[in-house]
C-alpha cells in the first residue's frame, strides 16, 4: 500500500517544468481564435433577432446552456460581444493576464458552442477540455508577455517547477487517454469499421474531403487495413501510451494519421487539436529543443 501510495503522489504531486503546457496554450489559443473566428462572416445571419438560428428555436431543440450571446440580438451588440471574445482569445494566446484570460477562453468558446451546438463541429468538446486544464495550470509562466513582464522585475529569474502544472498536464494526459478509448470503441459498433469499408466511405465523401483519393478503389485490402489500422491505433493509444517504450511510436504515427484522416475527411480542425493534444505526452526537453530555447538547469531557482 505504501508502493501505491508513492507512486500515486509521484504520478500527481511532482514538480513539473511548465514549459510544455505554454507551448500547448499558444497553439490551442490560435484554434480557438480560429474556431470562433469562422463566425465572423455571417454572426449576424446566424444569430441576429431574424437570424437562422433564433433563441427560442435553439432552446426549443436543446436543452438551456449559458449563452451570453442568448442576452443580445442587435447588429452592435452582437459585432461589440464578438470582437471582445476575440480580444480575449488573443490575450491568452499571446499570454497577458493568463490567469483570467484562461478562465475567459474558456466561457467565450462554450458561448459559441452553446448558442448553436446544431453547425458545431467535433473540434469543441476537445477545445474545451484543453482550456479547462490549461486554466488550471501555470500556462503562462513562459512563451508569454505575463513572463516578459516578470523578466522585467526580476532579471535572471526561471519559473520553478510546478505541481500545478503537473496536475493540468495529467488531467490533458488522461482525458486525451478516455477520448482515443472512446473514439476507438465507438468505431467498434459501426459495420462499416468492422468490415473495412470506413476509409472508402469516407474518400467518397466529395462534399467533404480535401484531396480526391479515388484512386485508391482498386486496392481494396489497403483500404480495408487502413481502416482497420485506425481502430486499433485509437485503442491502443489510450492504454499503451501510458508505456514509456510504445510512446515514442504512438507519438509518431499520430503524425501521420491524423494529416491523413484530414485530408480524407476535412476535419482539419479537430485533426490539429489531436495533434495539439498529444504534446501534453511529449518531453519537455524535446518541446524547448523544437523551440530553440535548451533547458538549463543552472538557470533555475
Amino acid at each position: 500500500m505504501r508502493d501505491i501510495g508513492d507512486s500515486w503522489n509521484r504520478f500527481w504531486y511532482t514538480g513539473t517544468d511548465p514549459f510544455g503546457l505554454c507551448l500547448i496554450r499558444i497553439l490551442t489559443g490560435l484554434m480557438a481564435l480560429y474556431c470562433v473566428g469562422t463566425f465572423s462572416g455571417e454572426l449576424v445571419a446566424w444569430f441576429g433577432a431574424n437570424g437562422r438560428l433564433p433563441v427560442s428555436v435553439v432552446e426549443e431543440l436543446t436543452s438551456f446552456r449559458f449563452s451570453y450571446l442568448s442576452w443580445f440580438h442587435s447588429d452592435v451588440e452582437l459585432w461589440a460581444l464578438h470582437v471582445a471574445g476575440m480580444i480575449v482569445l488573443a490575450l491568452f494566446t499571446v499570454g497577458l493576464f493568463t490567469r483570467i484570460t484562461s478562465i475567459l477562453a474558456i466561457v467565450v468558446v462554450l458561448t459559441y458552442a452553446h448558442r448553436a451546438p446544431m453547425i458545431t463541429g467535433l473540434v469543441e468538446p476537445l477545445l474545451v477540455m484543453v482550456l479547462l486544464y490549461l486554466s488550471i495550470a501555470p500556462s503562462g509562466a513562459f512563451l508569454s508577455l505575463d513572463r516578459s513582464l516578470r523578466s522585467a522585475d526580476r532579471k535572471g529569474s526561471q519559473p520553478a517547477d510546478s505541481i500545478a502544472a503537473n496536475v493540468g498536464l495529467r488531467l490533458i494526459q488522461i482525458h486525451l487517454a478516455g477520448f482515443y478509448l472512446m473514439m476507438g470503441l465507438m468505431k467498434l459498433g459501426g459495420e462499416t469499421w468492422w468490415s473495412g469499408q470506413a476509409v472508402w466511405w469516407l474518400i467518397a465523401k466529395s462534399e467533404s474531403r480535401l484531396v480526391d483519393l479515388t484512386f485508391l478503389s482498386r486496392w481494396e485490402y489497403l483500404l480495408n487495413a487502413w481502416t482497420h489500422a485506425i481502430v486499433i491505433f485509437e485503442l491502443t493509444f489510450g492504454i499503451l501510451i501510458w508505456n514509456r517504450s510504445a510512446r515514442p511510436l504512438l507519438l509518431t504515427i499520430s503524425l501521420v494519421m491524423w494529416p491523413s484522416l484530414a485530408c480524407i475527411t476535412g476535419e482539419i480542425d479537430f485533426c490539429a487539436m489531436m495533434l495539439i493534444a498529444n504534446l501534453a505526452f511529449v518531453p519537455t526537453q524535446i518541446l524547448r529543443r523544437l523551440c530553440n530555447r535548451q533547458y538549463d538547469d543552472s538557470n533555475k531557482p
